[in-house]
């Protein structure tokens, strides 16, 4: 009998032979928790755009900046051109625009404040060597080819050198006393003799230099002063209507003060 008595016979007789065991692979258990592997090139990608963001970023804000400048510039120099021709200066002053950025001024019609300086400006046989002034609240009408100004403030300086070829005193020299009070001068040739004096604002466009005490110039001064004993200086006349205010006499020379409200500024 076979030992195995369901198993089928083969033709010789023999019963076959059960199949081969074979043990179960060994493989790896599974993790319960697989882990997915980092995304390395969407991160790369994440950077890269990154980048080209930022770089384009500093790139619009240098255009911007490069085109403020440009702008403010031509303003600048326009403005110059106005203020020479309105106040028929030799010489183109110099104007500075503050504040940034510009363009977003110049959209508004507003510009917060400019600066203004001229040097040598000339009338009458007297000259003021420097001019520096502010304005600030300027508007600009819609056609952009004009201004008004709410408020401008500047200072003007005549040297003394200046008063004293105006006066024609052949060698006569004019310098600060400060003994003699507010604005006083002194008017000396050298050791030999001196005179005192005032120098006053008599009007919006006028100096007078008055003459307390001739001295021993009373010969040299006569010429100059006559018998009134003073001389009147026409000042030349300031640009964006600037109107003098006041003056004071300095190491320098006489410094005048000036203002102006709600003046405008065309060709």
């Amino acid at each position: 009998m076979s030992d195995y008595p369901n198993q089928s016979r083969s033709q010789g007789g023999w019963p076959t032979q059960p199949p081969h065991y074979s043990p179960p692979s060994r493989q790896a258990p599974a993790q319960a928790y697989p882990q997915a592997a980092p995304p390395r090139r969407r991160r790369r990608r994440g950077r890269r755009a990154a980048g080209v963001l930022i770089a384009v970023v500093i790139l619009l804000v240098a255009l911007f900046v490069a085109a403020d400048r440009i702008a403010v510039a031509y303003a600048q120099n326009m403005i110059a051109s106005k203020i020479q021709t309105q106040a028929n200066l030799s010489a183109k002053p110099s104007v500075s625009i503050q504040g940034f950025p510009f363009l977003t001024q110049v959209a508004a019609h507003d510009i917060k404040q400019v600066n203004i300086s001229a040097a040598n400006v000339s009338e009458a046989k007297i000259t003021i060597s420097s001019i520096t002034a502010t304005a600030t609240g300027v508007h600009l009408n819609s056609s952009f080819n004009g201004a008004t100004i709410d408020q401008i403030n500047g200072t003007a300086l005549i040297t003394y050198s200046s008063l004293e070829n105006v006066l024609q005193i052949p060698g006569a020299t004019i310098a600060p006393d400060p003994s003699g009070g507010a604005n006083a001068v002194t008017i000396s040739e050298g050791s030999l003799a001196s005179a005192s004096g005032h120098i006053v604002l008599t009007g919006p466009d006028r100096v007078t230099v008055q003459v307390n005490s001739l001295g021993g110039l009373a010969g040299l001064l006569s010429g100059a002063f006559g018998s009134a004993s003073s001389y009147n200086l026409t000042i030349p006349t300031l640009p964006v209507g600037l109107k003098v205010t006041g003056l004071s006499t300095t190491s320098q020379g006489v410094e005048l003060q000036a203002s102006a409200h709600n003046t405008t500024l065309s060709q």
